[in-house]
Order: C-alpha cells, then structure tokens, then sequence
C-alpha cells in the first residue's frame, strides 16, 4: 500500500448511504447552492444547520435592464446630435450618470455576493 505524503486537515471520515430519489434531491440542491460539490455543501449544512442561498436574477436583471437604457439613450443622444439638437455637454452629461448608475448596480452585486461568501466561509471556521 502506498503512504500518503500529505496530512488531510480533515482526516475523521463519515458515510452515508442515500436512495437514487434521495441522492437525485441532493444533487439538485447543491446545484442550487453556492458550493461545487457535495462535501462542502454537506460540511455548510452540518455545521450552520442551513445554506443560504441568495437569488440575485433580480440585480442581473436591473443590471441589463440599465444597460439597455444606457444604449437607448446613446441612441437618441446620436439623432440629437447630428440635427444639433443637443450639445455635447448634456451628451456627456447623460453618458456620465448612466455610466453612474451602472457601476452602482455592479457594484451592489459584487458587494451582495462577497458578503455571501464571507458568510458561509465566516461560518465553517468559527470555534465554540
């Protein structure tokens, strides 16, 4: 047999046995999860007692919904400025603050889902 020639930080295993409904169930939640595979999901779970998902379709969906505002404007601010209809001051004006708007919302979900992060790896670590 070949020794190892690493120490695992976790070296204590458990095993469960699981129906194929059951282990069908469980794939789907960890699919639903923030985690990649089935031990850390399970570590999470044992250890908090709960995964906290967080549903963030609804700022992707701003996300793209300024987005599609942004090239809306850009193209009325092209009409209104080839028939010098508007000057090029309030076209910066207007690229500034949905740019503005924009990088709020990025920066909302990158904040949102650092703080999910931070959560559950905050959770796993902690000592009693």
């Amino acid at each position: 047999m070949v020794e190892k020639k690493y120490k695992l930080k976790r070296d204590i295993q458990k095993i469960i046995r699981l129906n194929e409904q059951e282990n069908e169930y469980i794939k789907k939640k960890i699919e639903k999860s923030p985690f990649n595979n089935f031990q850390n999901f399970a570590l999470t779970l044992l250890i908090q007692g709960e995964i906290k998902t967080t549903d963030y379709s609804e700022l992707f969906t701003l996300n793209k919904q300024v987005s599609a505002i942004g090239n809306n404007i850009n193209q009325v601010v092209r009409l209104a400025n080839q028939f010098n209809e508007i000057s090029t001051d309030d076209i910066l004006d207007l690229q500034k603050e949905i740019q503005e708007v924009k990088d709020m919302v990025r920066m909302k979900i990158n904040q949102d889902m650092k703080e999910n992060r931070k959560g559950i790896h905050d959770g796993l670590h902690k000592t009693s």
